[in-house]
């Protein structure tokens, strides 16, 4: 048993979700928590629910005008908002500014899901010693809990959960767009309770098992589809690589799967596939993510 650090109080969280409209697990949990917080409240601390894009909620797009999780500005509001999401980022800024005493909330978790086969996972952006701390927690108490981590030095991407140092993305998956999975929804549901408690623990500095080391998945690029003179795909993720979501990628496996029935493999250094095949980011070029898989020790970080 470990104590835990406690130099800095969490004194608010948001838990947020359809930030993508027609990503359906975060967003009708958090349509049922506005309307009873009861499983979200803890002794020492608030917790806030967002519903993030209820206008492409309403119309079960990701978004309608451009990404809301590539429009959030950690330095400020922006003066003159012209998109939509542009717009609605600027007003839950503001509004979580007014929520939270002046300033953005101290823990961020914000729900999503995905085609691919990420099982329950989360998205770092950082490396802060609270999150691997937490990482650990969750693997303590649920299978299969994995973590990438999206660190781009000379990208930033805007996501909502950016606006914190503390919290991140959860995704789970595989589920379609715009379809409820039972499962994943209790799961995520989980998850979340779970991020809650650890803080309640955090916050008290009792001690809690945590394992010796946690492995992070570590953002090294993306690989886009072979595509033809139009833009489109000319080939499509290999069935050998699909579902294969943070496992290792070897010197030779297949990637890409022709439609003249043509293979390309894999000519790079043994790495981690993660989003495989994910719909949304086909418009983003992106046919999966390479990894680096680190172990982390979390002694050096108690």
């Amino acid at each position: 048993m470990t104590p835990l650090l406690n130099q800095t109080q969490v004194r608010h969280v948001l838990v947020s979700g359809g930030t993508h409209g027609n990503e359906y697990t975060g967003a009708f949990l958090v349509r049922h928590w506005l309307s009873d917080q009861g499983g979200l409240e803890r002794s020492n601390f608030s917790t806030h629910v967002l519903l993030s894009n209820p206008e492409a909620f309403k119309i079960c797009c990701r978004y309608v005008e451009r990404d809301l999780n590539r429009s959030f500005n950690p330095s400020g509001v922006l003066a003159n908002p012209e998109a939509l999401e542009l717009s609605r980022a600027t007003q839950i800024q503001r509004e979580l500014l007014s929520k939270c005493g002046g300033q953005m909330p101290d823990a961020i978790f914000d729900l999503h899901s995905t085609t691919a086969n990420m099982g329950l996972s989360l998205v770092f952006t950082n490396r802060e010693p609270f999150n691997l701390l937490l990482l650990g927690y969750l693997r303590e108490r649920f299978e299969n809990v994995n973590a990438y981590l999206w660190e781009e030095p000379e990208s930033k991407p805007g996501f909502l959960n950016s606006l914190s140092t503390k919290g991140f993305a959860i995704e789970v998956g595989p589920v379609a767009n715009g379809v409820l999975n039972a499962d994943l929804v209790l799961k995520t549901a989980q998850l979340v309770f779970g991020c809650l408690d650890f803080i309640e623990t955090w916050n008290r500095g009792e001690p809690q098992a945590l394992p010796e080391a946690v492995p992070l998945y570590k953002f090294v690029r993306h690989i886009d589809y072979p595509r033809t003179v139009d833009g489109l795909p000319a080939a499509m993720i290999h069935p050998q690589l699909q579902n294969r979501d943070f496992q290792e990628l070897k010197k030779g496996d297949p990637i890409f799967l022709g439609f003249d029935g043509t293979t390309t493999h894999w000519q790079g250094e043994n790495l981690w596939p993660v989003f495989i095949n994910e719909a949304a980011y086909y418009e983003k070029g992106i046919a999966f993510t390479v990894t680096q898989r680190l172990e982390i020790e979390l002694k050096n970080l108690i």
